[in-house]
């Protein structure tokens, strides 16, 4: 379940695990979640590592936090999930019980206690959005279309949710090998170490009352098939997302309703109706 926004925190939170300290004098070893929940899913990934001194190389690996209580229940005692360590991706702690899905509109709360002898208690709490569906689009699932960047711009909207804050649209190209489209602006994509993202967001999302958006074709990177989502994202992550975008990825000390720890637990909730096309040159 690899999702842009979960990419887009992954990535941030790294820089909050080296610890944005300018002395290593002032280091404080801390405890640093990332994690999220979705709606009609059982839990994918809750991360959990130290954080690292500045001048010192930060090995993911050597800084996972191995042998962790992690635990998810619901505010009102009708759900609770012990998470298990995954071995293949240091600091993961996922859920093995396909059955224990997670609910809209209902409050989570994570608890995670450290192994001895650093013994630390962390705790969080996010309140999952409401289900909502894509309403109207002016292309339609199993479309073929022509990529033509001077097209009149793709309208689609959807219904209200509910207990989130920004709805966050996403591009999903879902042909591994798929061809890149030429475009003379971006630059970066020739080099040899750029990788292809698995998908194209727009943090720091939509208002919370938007329920449409227009597309330009322009947005789209590459050819093949394509994914249309939209996701009602939760406080602690729109605030997180937030973050990184007004303070250039300026991250120390984030605390989004977590206690005892930095870095962000939140939750989201995908639109019904999402849609797949094929664009052609």
């Amino acid at each position: 379940m690899k999702l842009y926004l979960m990419i887009f925190a992954a990535s941030a939170i790294f820089f909050i695990s080296c610890d944005e300290t300018t002395l290593s004098a002032d280091y404080q070893k801390e405890v640093v979640i990332n994690g999220y929940l979705e709606e009609g899913h059982s839990i994918d990934s809750v991360k959990i590592q130290w954080t690292g001194e500045v001048d010192q190389e930060y090995i993911v690996a050597k800084q996972a936090i191995v042998g962790a209580i992690v635990v998810v229940k619901s505010n009102d005692g009708s759900f609770i999930d012990t998470l298990i360590y995954d071995p293949a991706i240091p600091g993961r702690y996922f859920s093995n019980d396909s059955n224990k899905k997670i609910k809209a509109r209902k409050t989570y709360e994570l608890y995670i206690k450290t192994p001895a002898p650093d013994v630390r208690i962390v705790t969080g709490v996010t309140t999952v959005p409401d289900t909502f569906s894509i309403a109207t689009s002016t292309i339609k699932n199993g479309d073929t279309v022509r990529y033509d960047p001077f097209a009149v711009a793709n309208n689609f909207t959807w219904t209200s949710s509910d207990l989130h804050s920004s709805y966050l649209p996403t591009i999903t190209s879902l042909d591994a090998n798929a061809a890149m489209i030429p475009k003379f602006f971006i630059r970066d994509t020739t080099s040899k170490d750029f990788r292809k993202p698995d998908k194209v967001g727009y943090p720091p999302g939509l208002p919370k009352e938007q329920v449409r958006i227009e597309l330009p074709w322009i947005f789209l990177n590459y050819f093949g098939n394509t994914r249309f989502d939209v996701y009602a994202v939760d406080f602690n992550y729109s605030d997180f997302l937030n973050q990184i975008v007004a303070q250039g990825g300026e991250l120390k000390e984030t605390r989004y309703n977590l206690k005892g720890g930095i870095g962000v637990f939140g939750s989201q909730t995908k639109a019904k109706g999402g849609f797949t096309i094929y664009l052609k040159p």
